[in-house]
């Protein structure tokens, strides 16, 4: 049966598309055959809505370790469960995290960039918000696919040391380093709407996320000193 090689889960504007196409810059490492960094598919699997040969048929055994990222299975219930039950034992799952804060701004900038007048406020804020648990999100995710497959990196550290950072990734698909170029290129962002918190917003943010920053740090061994939380 066809498996992902790998599989990145997350987190929503902390740099996988960057991250992504540095790992891909490996001869060995691929997309699925339909080229897409995102496939969405893995939760829509694990709700019933379409068959996993759909998901699977993306990644054949062709020597090209192919996989896919796609940051909303992070917080999405379903997927931690289907990846366990689809992916392979030696599957490494992959995960970028940034400060919660910055992140959740970021997200709210590209919802007001995509949005129609009038756009859906609330949902966003909602949604967004829960994002930014890390912690409760990871611990769902090692629950069901094992904290030893779980590759967790911090994105204001991969951004300085990137070669590092792909380095042991392959490392953890078998494959020798290569040297990486175009490291440092702004990650490709389609937000350009200039959103505001309204006041008190950040502060909320800080408190809401304190307790899941400081899980972080304890549970999964985390340098998070750049964050605004840590500082």
């Amino acid at each position: 049966m066809t498996t992902p090689a790998w599989l990145g889960i997350g987190a929503q504007r902390s740099g996988t598309t960057w991250f992504t196409d540095l790992l891909t810059q490996h001869p060995e490492v691929g997309l699925g055959t339909n080229g897409k960094k995102e496939q969405h598919l893995l939760h829509k699997v694990g709700d019933g809505l379409v068959p996993a040969s759909d998901y699977l048929d993306l990644f054949p055994d062709d020597g090209v370790r192919r996989g896919e990222w796609t940051p909303q299975y992070l917080r999405h219930a379903s997927a931690p469960a289907t990846a366990a039950r689809l992916l392979s034992a030696d599957s490494p799952v992959l995960v970028l995290l940034r400060d919660p804060v910055e992140r959740f701004l970021s997200a709210m900038r590209l919802a007001a960039t995509r949005a129609t007048s009038p756009w859906p406020y609330p949902v966003p804020i909602t949604v967004q918000g829960f994002s930014g648990f890390y912690a409760d999100q990871l611990a769902m995710w090692a629950h069901h696919v094992g904290r030893e497959r779980m590759v967790v990196m911090v994105y204001e550290s991969v951004r300085r040391a990137p070669q590092a950072a792909v380095d042991a990734v392959w490392a953890r698909l078998g494959l020798a380093p290569v040297a990486l170029t175009d490291v440092d290129r702004p990650s490709r962002s389609s937000s350009h709407a200039a959103w505001e918190p309204p006041d008190g917003l950040v502060e909320s943010l800080e408190v809401l996320y304190r307790p899941q920053v400081g899980r972080l740090a304890d549970d999964w061994e985390l340098d998070l000193s750049s964050w605004s939380l840590q500082r």
